[in-house]
């Protein structure tokens, strides 16, 4: 029965089967001992590296396979983070635009095997690929939110995964990574900075509790299981986070200024300046921000007060555009390697 429950068609999240999505059933081969090798050979290697780099210290965790691993998503170097904690190799579902990064992206696909999941894309075949390797005794890894926080929040996810894990057949495993957000924040580039981060896993959740589990049930444990907020934790118990030009870049994420409500803040060292009015604040090693007048102390809550200022413009802009930008080039992603270039223009957002 177990073996006739294997060769059946994989299920997508959505109820769809392989043959009704119009896409044949694959039985790749996976070179599975290549992968075992390459995991005990570099793991050892890349805790160090992370350790050197980020101060991250990756808890053991005593999980035999199969289990679907869900993490909270903060930095580019997740799957090695948590990967660290792992003796047995896992197959991460990763963005496709990874596999287009030339050399780097088929030096992945040969060592990893990553599933790859094309971002604004239907997830139908992603969650099929998942599920033809739970089935055959694998682990896979996935980060729900599908993108990096920008202030430090765990974000929102697909409530498909509930179902996928339900009906997986696998355990649950949700791991979560603590001081990543400090240590290598999205907006800041290739910026890195070094203080105190660690991983490790929060709950395993056996088949059985899972099929006692209603999918939205499993939703609400993975939310909670993952939910971190870097300036609460910071706020709480401060870390210094050393690194050069702490500041710069962050007007990808703060652009409003709060005093003179303009766009033209300029980052520069540890230091942003607004070239308008002359607004002046720092960027401290603890994650906190520093200056004269200033209405917030934290990336979380001054870009919860600029979402709503975006808002309330779309509201008030009637059907005028809000924003124009000229000479942008837009290509159309088509999966893992392949692009399509559309064409250039003219950039123009409005709000509907």
């Amino acid at each position: 029965m177990e073996d006739r429950a294997r060769e059946m068609p994989a299920e997508s999240a959505d109820g769809q089967t392989e043959k009704q999505t119009g896409k044949q059933a694959e039985e790749p081969v996976y070179p599975r001992k290549r992968h075992e090798f390459l995991w005990k050979l570099l793991r050892p290697l890349a805790a160090f590296i992370v350790w050197l780099r980020f101060g991250f210290r990756a808890v053991p965790a005593k999980v035999k396979g199969p289990f679907m691993l869900v993490c909270n998503h903060v930095t580019n170097w997740d799957p090695i983070l948590a990967g660290c904690s792992f003796k047995e190799p896992m197959y991460f579902v990763a963005s496709e635009h990874i596999l287009r990064s030339g050399l780097a992206g088929k030096l992945i696909a040969w060592a990893m095997d990553p599933i790859p999941r094309q971002k604004s894309g239907s997830a139908a075949g992603t969650v099929m690929a998942m599920t033809r390797r739970l089935r055959k005794g694998y682990s896979v890894a996935v980060f729900p939110e599908g993108n990096r926080t920008w202030d430090g929040v765990t974000g929102s996810f697909l409530p498909s995964i509930g179902k996928l894990a339900r009906t997986s057949g696998a355990s649950l495993v949700t791991y979560k990574l603590t001081g990543g957000y400090l240590a290598s924040p999205r907006w800041s580039g290739d910026s890195a900075r070094r203080g105190r981060m660690e991983g490790r896993v929060v709950k395993v959740y056996s088949p059985q509790e899972l099929k006692a589990m209603t999918p939205a049930a499993i939703n609400e444990a993975i939310g909670r299981d993952l939910r971190e907020d870097a300036c609460a934790r910071a706020r709480k118990n401060p870390i210094r986070y050393r690194g050069r030009r702490l500041a710069e870049h962050l007007e990808t994420l703060l652009f409003l200024c709060p005093k003179c409500g303009s766009g033209a803040l300029q980052s520069k060292d540890d230091r942003v300046r607004c070239w308008k009015c002359g607004f002046t604040f720092r960027y401290l090693p603890t994650g906190f921000l520093a200056g004269e007048d200033l209405p917030y102390d934290n990336i979380r809550d001054w870009n919860a007060w600029q979402t709503g200022e975006i808002r309330r413009m779309c509201d008030e802009a009637g059907d005028d555009p809000i924003f124009t930008d000229t000479g942008v080039r837009t290509d159309q992603v088509l999966f893992a390697s392949d692009t399509k270039a559309l064409g250039k223009g003219e950039m123009r957002l409005y709000r509907d």
